[in-house]
């Protein structure tokens, strides 16, 4: 698809057909121009490729579920836009024209290297992020409630993430060394500071199902068969990011400035 979008989305589904329709039905109705989608039906039943097929601008089929990680990086070798947009197929968008708040940072913004719907001020390197910040519309319950209409972040939430492709390029893609999921979201948003990018959080007024995979029936099935629950997952990728990024002790950055520190003092950032 040709576009003069600086993002493509990109959506991964394993099931959870109705509320995919919602969640893209909600981007096209409220989108300022045509922003293209990938889906990648990460194993869903045959019964439902047919519909994935056609929801979007691009499809990928996957015949077994290869984890989110794995599934993530199939898609942005092939995306052309500068940006690529991973969301959640249980976000909505719930603002008009948000397309133009995310294009009017990426392209104002210098070196931004992720974006996303929400984020936290701070990174405990034992795996733990602080001071949430978003416009969820339970915002209050996670953090607070974002006003400005972007604010510097650390680490962003995997339920939507805006990441440079020349980034990607330069990592070889997200998180290769974790296990399907967890903790990929705050590793991609350290790295990409830590190569001199700038992360930011930005004010987007959505709603977020939340939890849905890791409580499904059929999820809990496929990680049984791979010998863990998801909170064992979890544990064990946590233990990944901390012998990554542990010896950082924290990253923060002011509330108000893109100005980022660890335990070693300043991180440098690109000019």
């Amino acid at each position: 698809m040709v576009t003069s979008s600086l993002f493509t989305i990109v959506i991964l589904v394993m099931n959870q057909i109705e509320i995919t329709r919602q969640c893209i039905a909600y981007i096209r109705a409220l989108q300022s121009k045509p922003i293209p989608i990938l889906i990648i039906d990460n194993g869903s039943d045959p019964i439902y490729s047919n519909e994935l097929r056609h929801l979007g601008d691009g499809y990928i089929r996957n015949e077994q579920n290869l984890g989110v990680i794995s599934a993530m990086n199939q898609a942005w070798p092939l995306i052309q836009t500068p940006f690529v947009m991973y969301m959640h197929n249980d976000v909505l968008v719930l603002e008009k024209h948000f397309d133009e708040k995310i294009t009017a940072v990426l392209a104002h913004i210098p070196h931004v290297g992720a974006a996303g719907f929400g984020g936290g001020y701070m990174v405990d390197c034992r795996g733990t992020r602080n001071r949430f910040t978003s416009n969820l519309l339970d915002a209050e319950v996670h953090g607070t409630r974002m006003i400005a209409p972007f604010v510097p972040s650390v680490a962003l939430d995997g339920l939507c993430l805006i990441i440079r492709k020349e980034l990607l390029i330069s990592l070889r893609g997200i998180a290769k060394e974790y296990t399907y999921h967890h903790f990929y979201d705050m590793d991609i948003c350290l790295a990409a500071i830590y190569q001199g990018y700038k992360v930011v959080a930005i004010n987007i007024l959505h709603q977020h199902t939340g939890s849905m995979t890791s409580k499904r029936a059929d999820y809990v099935k496929w990680l049984s068969e791979r010998g863990m629950t998801d909170m064992e997952l979890y544990e064990y990728n946590r233990g990944i990011f901390h012998t990554k990024w542990g010896h950082r002790g924290y990253v923060l950055v002011h509330e108000h400035h893109f100005l980022y520190h660890d335990r070693a003092g300043m991180i440098p950032m690109r000019i």
